[in-house]
């Protein structure tokens, strides 16, 4: 099965904190992320080592535009729960995909329809 990774997940994993064996497992077997967390990720100040590990992850995985789908999704998410922009659009690549999301945001993602979610602490 695939799933959606949230940009925690590829934190951790990056930083080699993943302790979920089930997520390590999904993540060399590939999957999604939204293009958020593509931007969380590289976004911040790394060496040149660490951006070549991220970049070398990323495309072990597909990564899935900001489209009209997910952007409808995620503000419909947005209408009905109290979501930062970032977890809207995870949640709503997640659903658009029919994915389950995998994240260690729990509180976040709880209670949004449609989306299935995987937690890992």
């Amino acid at each position: 099965m695939s799933y959606v990774f949230d940009s925690n997940i590829l934190i951790y994993q990056l930083s080699d904190t993943l302790s979920a064996q089930g997520a390590r497992t999904g993540l060399l077997h590939g999957g999604a992320y939204s293009v958020i967390s593509r931007i969380e990720i590289m976004g911040y100040s790394q060496s040149p080592e660490e951006l070549a590990k991220a970049d070398q992850l990323l495309h072990g995985l597909r990564e899935i535009p900001l489209n009209d789908s997910v952007t409808a999704l995620a503000i419909n998410v947005r209408q009905h729960r109290k979501v930062k922009i970032p977890g809207a659009i995870v949640a709503a690549t997640a659903i658009h995909l029919s994915m389950p999301l995998v994240s260690r945001n729990i509180r976040d993602f709880s209670n949004i329809e449609g989306l299935n979610g995987r937690g890992h602490r």
